[in-house]
């Protein structure tokens, strides 16, 4: 009897820690590439560029077809990553709390506010996930304010290593913008390291998960690359622009396949979802067709501007070699990743962004809405297949961007039906945000 009583009792013991491991409260891993094109990978039609890391991600998770970035550029997009709402419903800090050298760019370069400094009144995705019980660290680029104010370890990232601006030199690490001076950071210290900027942001996001292999950690792993400048691994090598370009993607393609090594090796891998994407379309050399078959580029409204690739995976709960048609945005990365730690949203906080764990674990889709951009004076809104275009007070395009994502047929003059509500539709989003 007192034999089967122990078995009993290291039957419980065994049941219980399994139980345990199964609510562990998972890893996140988010990295996102900086103006990489719909078209870029092969996973999404490139035949000329190989990214086979990338390509095994898609192959063993679920890959996006209609996933957007909220802004066509890298600040508006990271504002919303961060806060889960439009980033024009962000708050931002007002000129006059600025140093001057920072206000007289932000009053220069006014659809670049959030570059000038997010308030740090602003409910942030690593500060909720830090109070769940999670380690964060951002590996990469800020780019949400200049000023040491606004230093991405008050937002809730308890580790940092990268560069605070725009981008960098990719072995001088000197900032392309701002104050153009070393812009490189270990925590709260810039501090330089030798070594060509995409690998050793590899290099810190691994060493992160080696560190945290035995705690919930979220790794915001946020690339430079591919964007300007174009430079290879090798300063001295003398390349075409091409030439570099496809070597960047090639070092992010690695990149992304050294990190699931890590996880690997720590047995992490059912253990972590993580996320691949880009913050908004490509700015690449002329001769690289780096959108695939859409229209536009970065800072346009057109699908090329803010269409991305997007891959979740996460093995034992998204099922391998899957894809969705749903349409999703940066905001709900906020949501999805809240909720998979029993993270607490402020009560009365406004969220724009959506849960995306109905569609991973393919039980549900999102609840039909319109989501909206705006950049400047140029606007759109896509409600179901359709997608209007304007500039100001002037409507530019009505697009059927399921049938038709290379926006190729203007059906403005047929539809004329549909324009009105639509409008109406985005005006009271305008006025929701405080846009207009």
């Amino acid at each position: 009897m007192r034999r089967f009583f122990i078995h009993l009792s290291a039957s419980l013991l065994i049941a219980s820690a399994l139980a345990t491991a199964e609510q562990r409260q998972p890893n996140i891993v988010l990295i996102l590439a900086d103006d990489l094109g719909y078209g870029s990978l092969g996973c999404y039609g490139n035949q000329e560029l190989k990214t086979p890391h990338i390509d095994q991600l898609a192959a063993g998770g679920m890959k996006f077809t209609d996933f957007h970035s909220n802004g066509a550029m890298c600040t508006p997009t990271r504002a919303s990553l961060l806060t889960g709402r439009y980033q024009q419903r962000c708050v931002w800090v007002p000129d006059e709390e600025l140093s001057p050298i920072f206000r007289k760019q932000r009053q220069e370069n006014p659809i670049q506010r959030w570059a000038w400094g997010l308030s740090t009144e602003e409910v942030t995705l690593p500060a909720l996930l830090q109070e769940a019980g999670y380690h964060t660290a951002l590996i990469g680029k800020w780019h949400l304010g200049y000023d040491r104010k606004f230093h991405p370890m008050n937002y809730g990232f308890d580790t940092f290593r990268g560069f605070i601006g725009g981008n960098v030199d990719y072995h001088t690490h000197i900032a392309g913008y701002g104050t153009k001076e070393l812009d490189w950071w270990q925590d709260r210290e810039i501090r330089d390291e030798q070594g060509y900027s995409t690998d050793l942001l590899t290099k810190y996001a691994c060493d992160f998960i080696g560190q945290n292999k035995t705690k919930p950690f979220f790794l915001f792993l946020a690339h430079g690359a591919p964007h300007q400048p174009w430079q290879g691994r090798e300063p001295n090598r003398k390349q075409s622009p091409v030439e570099n370009y496809r070597e960047m993607i090639t070092a992010l393609d690695e990149s992304v396949g050294t990190v699931m090594q890590t996880l690997r090796k720590h047995q992490l891998e059912t253990k972590t979802l993580v996320l691949f994407c880009s913050d908004n379309g490509p700015q690449a050399p002329r001769d690289f067709a780096a959108n695939g078959p859409l229209k536009g580029n970065k800072s346009s409204l057109w699908e090329g501007g803010h269409r991305v690739p997007m891959i979740a995976h996460w093995p034992g709960m998204i099922a391998a070699a899957t894809s969705s048609g749903e349409v999703a945005m940066t905001m709900d990365f906020l949501p999805t990743f809240t909720k998979l730690a029993g993270a607490k949203i402020p009560e009365g906080h406004t969220i724009d962004g959506t849960d995306l764990m109905p569609i991973l674990k393919q039980e549900g889709d999102i609840n039909s809405r319109s989501i909206h951009w705006k950049h400047g004076e140029a606007w759109a809104v896509r409600q179901g297949p359709w997608k209007l275009i304007g500039q100001g007070r002037k409507t530019i395009a009505l697009v059927h961007v399921v049938d038709d994502p290379s926006e190729t047929t203007n059906h403005i003059e047929q539809k004329r039906d549909l324009i009105p509500s639509m409008r109406r539709l985005h005006e009271k989003w305008e006025d929701e945000v405080g846009e207009r």
